[in-house]
């Protein structure tokens, strides 16, 4: 069975999307006819599907001019089976309510909009909650620090707990109806349906890479002349994009834990600082290799030997500028990286057509 939370107030009766105005009066006799719980301004009702008695909302009741509706890129917090026990609140059944971003869908008219996605992180136990500011548009641990999208509730990183399958928050299914009503659809709470709260939801690559393709399909509308963007890269798969003016910052991640691996990814206009640094081989601690008619400098902690990071931090950062864009890309398997920029950017090429220029490197 199915079940649809209605929280109406005082100067509204509300789904969670729709809002109606009602007087003080009226929301008395709602509350009681439909054994709400009154708290102040506001009350609480749980139903059901089979029990919902249509009749009883009728036009006369509302003044439909006044609908709105939850604007995209925000969130409520909601509870869940219960809603209407307010005098035992339990953190285990509490949820977030997000409205996508425009960019992601958050615009459609209809379920596809919203997503919802327990409040308790993966593991510890910590209260998460939905960012919208330009360049994050994430949930966020404030005790871990772990972070999970918001299309597909997938844990990015930080990785609370050790595991060799990628991890998301658990969800409900929702639907809607057409008085704009959301509904939440039974769920499983197993590992590999709904998830389990406080622990998680195996989540597969397959619909990892599938939240990824929805993020490279909105970057491509938002900045048609920019670059493709690929769903993976050098094996791993695409966790996060941002773009600001002239430059997109993109993240790609193995999603698991156990042997982390990520690889961090800017492309941006290219400017004359970019073309003088390019022109300089003399930058210590780096190599520079040439293929076709493009140099790439390949550079970081991993190429200094008195570097003080530990080793396991080491990363090498690898630029070129290819077509009017300065790429950067920073990861730490720099024979991977080589390969898949040859094959992915120079595609008329091959691996063995790259060639060493030159090298600042200490031996």
């Amino acid at each position: 069975m199915k079940t649809r939370f209605l929280a109406v107030s005082a100067i509204a009766v509300a789904s969670i999307l729709v809002f109606f105005v009602v007087d003080s009066m009226n929301l008395d006799r709602l509350c009681a006819e439909k054994d709400g719980v009154r708290n102040g301004d506001m009350c609480i009702i749980e139903t059901f599907e089979t029990e919902i008695d249509e009749t009883d909302i009728t036009e006369s009741d509302f003044d439909f001019s006044k609908v709105r509706t939850m604007k995209p890129n925000t969130m409520e917090f909601f509870y869940y089976p219960n809603p209407g026990d307010v005098a035992n609140r339990d953190v285990f059944q509490k949820f977030i309510l997000i409205r996508l971003p425009e960019e992601l869908g958050g615009d459609a008219d209809d379920v596809s909009a919203f997503r919802a996605y327990s409040s308790l992180s993966v593991g510890v136990h910590c209260q998460v909650k939905y960012w919208p500011d330009e360049g994050r548009k994430r949930m966020e641990d404030p005790c871990w620090g772990s972070m999970y999208r918001p299309i597909d509730g997938a844990n990015m990183y930080p990785y609370p707990v050790m595991t060799d399958s990628p991890l998301g928050l658990p969800y409900l299914d929702l639907s809607i109806d057409d008085y704009g009503s959301l509904y939440v659809e039974p769920p499983v709470w197993t590992m590999q349906e709904n998830g389990v709260i406080g622990v998680g939801r195996i989540m597969s690559m397959q619909e990892i890479r599938h939240g990824s393709q929805i993020l490279v399909d909105s970057y491509e509308k938002i900045n048609p002349n920019h670059p493709e963007i690929p769903v993976d890269f050098a094996g791993l798969a695409l966790a996060e994009i941002s773009s600001h003016h002239n430059r997109v910052n993109a993240r790609y991640s193995d999603f698991g834990s156990l042997y982390h691996q990520d690889i961090s990814f800017e492309v941006r206009n290219v400017s004359a600082q970019d073309q003088k640094s390019f022109s300089n081989m003399a930058k210590p601690n780096s190599e520079f290799w040439q293929i076709d008619d493009t140099v790439i400098r390949i550079g970081g902690s991993a190429m200094d030997e008195n570097s003080k990071q530990p080793e396991k931090f080491h990363d090498y950062d690898v630029e070129f500028i290819l077509d009017g864009f300065t790429y950067a890309i920073t990861g730490s398997d720099l024979e991977l990286l080589k390969t898949f920029i040859v094959l992915h950017y120079f595609q008329e090429g091959n691996y063995d057509d790259m060639f060493l220029v030159s090298s600042t490197v200490e031996q």
